[in-house]
Parts: structure tokens; sequence; C-alpha cells
């Protein structure tokens, strides 16, 4: 079956207000920050017998739940957003080309460049890792020297690729939906981010790879149990299915959910029950993804009625913006400036000897110095990568008439 032609002027979709949600631009934002955060304290690139190794300390208990929801935010808000700017008139090669164009070439040239710094690092990758990296294929391999082997942040990539792989049937399947249909889809949704970690983990292990180990997860349900409830793209399907059906719902106007301040007590709540509570293989996705929908729903219906959301003010937005580039640069743009920094602390007197136990002022500046720079870094990919290239891409070759009228909204 020809998906164009199932797509192609045949979907009952109704139009969308000409209203830009701003107020998840501004979420993505927050969360690419957050990301550095838990990174900054986790990633380390450090001297150790007379080479430069990677090396990884615990993140701050504080953080995880906070990590756990923005991979729950960044894939809900795809399918989200997908469900709320689809067009009947769209085809599913026009809509895969402005796909790659807005995300292949910033990830292809992050990953040459992280490929080659590893290269200068004397840390080599074979050539079978950075083809998968290139193919987009790292979140598919149970294997810790694949998935964060080349840019540790760039699994995720891997995922979304997959989401949109799916997305033009799916949309199919959701346009034709009724209201009560997409409720039924977002709780068995919610079902499977509970049941299937607990299924999985105490029926599958993960027999040893013999690639690198970057992070111990005997904690945390073992090896396979955190590659498939953190990254295995079938499992993350949960949030992106979750996020579209809450997306198409928004559309219709058959969204019925809490105002705003009971959502950020039901989100607080929320994140207090998933961080005192909650085991490890849950928190990962079940355990906020209820209040990640909600979150979501409720920014999206501040925006289209016009209410305040300090999420659309201007630095976050202009944040959210350079996000994707932000996510994929930073951690090449301050790892590689650890090193350096250390030695000229300890050059200084400032500490005895190169390490990541800084008193706090100096951890505060070094956060903060480093979050500079990594912004500064996606300003410039962003600029000049980013947003030429994709619309470079997006000329080339034919693409759907409404299309070259609107834009790239999704």
């Amino acid at each position: 079956m020809s998906l164009s032609k199932e797509i192609s002027g045949s979907l009952p979709l109704r139009p969308t207000p000409r209203v830009q949600l701003h107020s998840l631009t501004g979420l993505r934002g927050l969360l690419a920050a957050l990301a550095f955060l838990a990174h900054f304290f986790t990633l380390h690139l450090l001297p150790v017998d007379g080479h430069m190794r990677f090396v990884t300390t615990p993140t701050p208990s504080i953080l995880v739940p906070i990590t756990y929801a923005g991979m729950n935010v960044f894939f809900a808000m795809s399918g989200f957003v997908m469900a709320w700017a689809a067009r009947p008139d769209d085809t599913a090669q026009a809509f895969w080309k402005r796909r790659f164009a807005r995300l292949f070439p910033i990830y292809f040239v992050t990953t040459v460049l992280a490929a080659g710094a590893l290269v200068v690092l004397h840390m080599p990758v074979g050539l079978d890792n950075f083809l998968l990296h290139v193919f987009l294929l790292q979140a598919w391999v149970p294997d810790q020297g694949i998935i964060y082997g080349i840019n540790p942040v760039s699994w995720s990539l891997s995922v979304e690729v997959f989401f949109y792989l799916v997305f033009p049937a799916m949309l199919v399947l959701l346009s034709r939906a009724t209201d009560r249909m997409l409720r039924i889809t977002v709780v068995v949704a919610l079902v499977l981010a509970w049941w299937l970690p607990y299924l999985v983990g105490d029926t599958f292990t993960l027999a040893q790879t013999g690639g690198s180990t970057f992070f111990n997860h005997s904690e945390q349900g073992g090896e396979f149990t955190f590659w498939f409830t953190m990254i295995f793209p079938g499992f993350r399907l949960v949030d992106f299915v979750s996020g579209a059906a809450v997306g198409m719902l928004m559309r219709r106007g058959s969204w019925r959910g809490p105002s705003m301040k009971v959502t950020l007590i039901i989100v607080a709540v929320m994140f207090v029950v998933d961080f005192l509570f909650l085991p490890n293989r849950i928190q990962r996705v079940g355990g906020l993804l209820p209040a990640v929908l909600l979150l979501m729903a409720a920014l999206s219906q501040a925006d289209l009625s016009g209410r305040m959301s300090w999420l659309r003010v201007k630095p976050f937005t202009w944040f959210g913006d350079r996000s994707y580039s932000f996510y994929l640069v930073h951690v090449l743009a301050f790892l590689p400036l650890q090193p350096v920094i250390l030695n000229l602390y300890t050059t200084l007197g400032i500490i005895p000897a190169p390490s990541v136990d800084l008193p706090v002022p100096l951890t505060v500046f070094s956060c903060l110095l480093y979050f500079t720079i990594c912004t500064f870094a996606a300003w410039a990919l962003h600029k000049y990568v980013e947003v030429p290239m994709s619309r470079r891409l997006r000329k080339a070759g034919p693409t759907s008439a409404r299309s070259k009228l609107r834009g790239e909204r999704s």
C-alpha cells in the first residue's frame, strides 16, 4: 500500500488555529538546559594513567527524575506537535523529507565532530559503530559502547527517526479514531509504561556484550531492563503515541483536562511520588508520563487562549529554538574543555590537582562558564549549519503545495 495515496487529501483532519505553541518551545529549551546540568555532573574527561579517559559519576538524585521526565517530554512532544500540525494534503514522502532536512544536517556534523575528537583523544571507534550512528541505528543495539560510543546524547535521535518512520501510518489510524478511542489509546499507553518494565525485567537478562561500559545499571534493573525501558525505540512509542493522541484530541477541541494551576499541583505531587517512592524502572517512563501529558496540554491551551505562560517569554523561546543544536553539541563543547579548565585551576593554585570534586562556588562558576560556551556553540551551529542546511534540503525536490506555503510547523 502506498502511504502517499492513503494520506494525501484523504485524512479527516480539522484545521488548527494559526497559533504558535511557544510555551512548548520554551519547555523544550528549559529541558535542554536541565539535560546539560545532569550531564555536567555525570560526564567527565580526565587524565587517567597518563591518558584521557571518560569518567562517569552518579547523577545527583534530585536530577534523576528530571532527566527521565525530560525524555518523556521530548518524545511525547514530538507526537503531540506532529499530530497537531499534520495536514490532510501532506504525503509520507514530503513529511519524511522535511523531517530529514530538520534533523540530519546538524546531527551528521556533530557526529563527525565527535568521532574526530575521539580519534584525537586516541579513543577511536570502529567503523561498524560509526556507521550505526550515521544511519541512526544505535538505539537498537543494547550495548553501551554503541549507544553512547560517539556522542553520548545522540541515541535519542535514533529513537526519533523511528517515530518519523511510523508516524504517517499512525496518523491514518489516529485521524480516523473516535475521541473515545483516542482516550483509550492514552490509557493503554500509560498501562504499558507501567507494566512492561516489570514483565521485561523479570523475564530477560542481557548477556555480556564485551563492549564498553559507561554506567553501572545493576541497581536499575540490569543492563537489558535499563536499555528496554530507557532507550529501546519500540518501548518509547508509549511516549510518542500518547502524546500524539493528546495532540489529536487538542486539535479537535475534545481535550478535557485540568487548569494550569491544578496541573502544576499534579506535576509537583507526581514528581515527589516519583522521586521518593517509585522504583527506578518505572521512573524512566511511566512515573511522570501522565504529568507530562497534562502539562503539555495545559501549556498549549494557555497559548491558544492567550493566557499568561512564563515559558512563552523571549529568553525561553529563543533558547528553545536553538535547543536541538544545544542538545547535540553541549557534551562535545564542555567535555574537551574540562581538563583544560581543571589544569588552569591547578596552575593558579585554586585546587591542588585536577578533580571533579570542586568547592561549591567553583562548581557553580564552572557550570555557568560551560553553559555559556555551549550556548554560543549552539547559536553558531543553529545559524550557520542547522537553519541554512535545512532550508536548502527542503527546497531540493518536490514537496506538497501546502508545505511550500506554510513552511515547517512541526
